[in-house]
């Protein structure tokens, strides 16, 4: 049930969209459920435009489908439009892959590196390897090094601690010294423009846009170092950048960096990526997306019976997690288990997924925890709406986290509590949890 076919074998439906299959590309397409390509689009059509920023940003949180949305963004640049091709070539890394050398122009040489074509010079090449690789000691930036010099990156680097040792005053690191000169930054510059505009003659294009992806997986540490490897490149001459990100994640990583300054993660952002597109989700204005998500994922025509119960939270309608609660979902009624509303075992596993800390406390075939639990957020229901006695329901231990969480509080009132309480739908609850249990939930 985790899975559906495509011409070339099976795909993960907790993988993101991506061509599987080169021989028919537009498949992509076809599994595209909330209609990302749209979006991409509107954002090609605006890389292409003469006033577009250098930096653009794509924000959303975990799962909401930036790496898809990129995909399918260069998908659709590689298709003709109206029999040409497309003026912008994109360029894609991965900066978790990449979290562990000193910064960003690495990995983005590299991929330049092997689409520039032959025109470049070596020595444009080696400024860059040199300035900008010297301190990573990857093995890749060594053999870049070694490639367009001559020279090994330890021998580089012995040379320098060398003569470090001998007079630090007059023998700064390269790194140090390439950070406070303001000539070798523009000597650097020029020769990542000499760069982009080799890629661009070889490759027949007006502009190259390179798309950095998952910088909000890296550490904390990490983040602003990569960001900031990079941003002094944001000027180079026919060359875009587009930032697929969590920007609550990055910017809270900014304001750690700079607490006690006036800095503001926030400002810092918008002051380098100027321009945004948020992966926004509105379930109650395109609601047969959401069925036809949980549709594809549970690989059958199983889905809600009633929508209404389903809590309209951004935090909670996340794709990935409605997909794996799909999962889930279909699992337990996979085989003749028809012992439980399907409401409330699709609700259960979305609670897990969103909530996994407070469903482990809820978790229980015991119709009295189960009640006990979830009085801490009914007792103050009108007494006239309580069919059953409230004493009755004597609430559990529980921690302030959840009694205050607005977000839980909301989804729990709108998924099971709603105007009245119902002793038929603890035990249901229970049985459904029961059921979970059995596929791997706690």
């Amino acid at each position: 049930m985790n899975s559906f076919s495509v011409s070339n074998g099976i795909i993960n439906i907790h993988e993101p969209l991506k061509v599987m299959d080169p021989k028919h590309p537009e498949e992509i397409f076809d599994r595209d459920i909330l209609k990302r390509s749209e979006l991409a689009e509107r954002i090609l059509t605006r890389l292409r435009e003469k006033n577009c920023p250098r930096a653009l940003g794509i924000y959303g949180g975990w799962g909401t489908g930036k790496t898809s949305l990129l995909n399918l963004m260069k998908q659709l640049n590689e298709h003709e439009r109206g029999g040409l091709p497309s003026p912008i070539q994109l360029v894609s890394i991965d900066a978790w892959e990449h979290e562990s050398v000193e910064g960003l122009l690495i990995p983005v040489v590299a991929a330049l590196d092997e689409i520039k074509g032959a025109d470049v010079k070596a020595r444009e090449l080696a400024v860059i390897v040199k300035r900008a690789l010297f301190a990573s000691g990857a093995v890749f930036a060594g053999a870049m090094l070694k490639k367009y010099t001559d020279v090994e990156l330890s021998q580089l680097q012995d040379g320098i601690l060398d003569a470090a040792s001998h007079d630090d005053l007059a023998h700064e690191s390269i790194l140090k010294k390439w950070k406070n000169q303001a000539k070798e930054i523009r000597e650097t510059k020029d020769a990542f423009t000499a760069l982009i505009d080799s890629v661009r003659r070889h490759n027949r294009k007006d502009n190259v846009i390179i798309c950095i992806d998952n910088l909000d997986r890296c550490s904390p540490e990490n983040v602003v170092r990569l960001l900031e490897s990079v941003k002094v490149f944001f000027d180079v001459p026919k060359c875009a950048w587009v930032f697929a990100m969590d920007f609550e994640v990055i910017a809270s990583y900014i304001n750690h960096k700079y607490e006690g300054t006036s800095m503001d993660g926030n400002s810092y952002l918008d002051k380098i990526i100027p321009e945004q597109y948020h992966l926004s989700f509105f379930p109650e204005e395109n609601d047969h997306r959401v069925f036809d998500l949980i549709r594809s994922a549970t690989g059958s025509d199983l889905t809600l019976n009633n929508w209404r119960r389903l809590p309209l939270l951004p935090h909670v309608l996340v794709p990935r997690r409605l997909k794996k609660s799909a999962a889930k979902f279909a699992e337990y009624f996979d085989g003749d288990r028809t012992d439980a509303d399907r409401d409330t075992v699709f609700l259960l596993s979305l609670l897990y997924h969103t909530w996994p800390d407070f469903y482990q406390r809820l978790s229980s075939a015991s119709a009295g925890h189960v009640s006990g639990i979830l009085a801490n957020f009914f007792v103050s229901l009108d007494s006239e709406n309580v069919k059953i006695r409230r004493e009755e329901y004597v609430p559990l231990p529980l921690d302030k986290k959840f009694t205050e969480d607005q977000d839980l509080v909301y989804f729990l009132k709108k998924a099971f509590l709603g105007d009245t309480v119902d002793a038929g739908l603890m035990r249901e609850i229970g049985r459904a949890m029961d059921g979970l249990r059995q596929v791997g939930l706690p």
